[in-house]
């Protein structure tokens, strides 16, 4: 019998962090250049919003990365097995075997 292959559970639940401290590098840096001089920015993006777009950017790639770690800890996280749904006759059922006599009149069970 083979175990079917479930991609999102081949994650490792333990490194759901990664993502969300390794986007959080890049956005530090995007925010500490998006505090630089912003003539000096204006001239080498070309445009006088670039401090603006910088730090937005930074800020998308922080959320992104801590959105991905939610997820990745979301979708790795172990779940209890479903519960057996039990039918009217499953609740009918006796709990015990019932005694039933050997063929030498004896009761086994």
């Amino acid at each position: 019998m083979s175990k079917r292959f479930d991609p999102l559970h081949a994650l490792p639940h333990t490194l759901w962090w990664q993502p969300g401290v390794y986007g959080s590098g890049p956005a530090v840096l995007l925010w500490i250049v998006a505090r630089l001089p912003a003539d000096m920015l204006a001239d080498v993006f070309g445009t006088p919003l670039a401090p603006a777009l910088l730090n937005h950017a930074g800020d998308t790639v922080f959320v992104i990365g801590w959105l991905s770690s939610a997820a990745w800890l979301w979708f790795t996280r172990k779940r209890p097995a479903p519960a057996r749904d039990l039918t009217p006759l499953d609740l009918a059922a006796p709990t015990q075997t019932p005694h039933t006599p050997n063929h030498h009149g004896h009761g086994v069970g």
